[in-house]
């Protein structure tokens, strides 16, 4: 899926990558949250030591951030992105992810707001239509 930016989301990612140094696959900036993908690998230059860098980016733009690795594997990604995963199902375009009752209110989010999130860069990097949790 081809994705068009916004001038504010190329000049967010641009700062995200000269303060810490990490290239960004996806950005999305919601009211009081920017999610980034970076590249494979570059999580912990993208966090920095004790999370510093993440705290200058947080300070500079007023938003809490959330980062997550890329990979082209869809199930490593899966992982990456939902670590409480148990088990992943994948059926065509959608895929189901299984869950420990606990960990599931974390993963949805309040008002599903995590989970929609997730369905975003899922569908701009792998053409996922939906992720569902059981």
């Amino acid at each position: 899926m081809k994705v068009t930016l916004d001038m504010n989301t190329i000049q967010t990612i641009n700062l995200f990558h000269n303060i810490t140094g990490s290239n960004v696959v996806d950005c999305v900036d919601t009211e009081d949250m920017l999610y980034f993908v970076v590249q494979k690998g570059e999580y912990g230059l993208a966090v920095g030591k004790n999370g510093a860098k993440i705290k200058i980016v947080e300070k500079k733009l007023r938003k809490t951030v959330k980062i997550f690795e890329y990979s082209e594997d869809l199930e490593t990604f899966i992982k990456n992105i939902v670590p409480e995963a148990q088990e992943t199902t994948f059926n065509e375009k959608k895929i189901l992810v299984r869950l420990k009752p606990a960990d599931r209110a974390k993963v949805i989010g309040k008002a599903g707001k995590n989970i929609k999130i997730i369905n975003v860069f899922l569908k701009r990097l792998f053409d996922i239509e939906e992720m569902k949790v059981k």
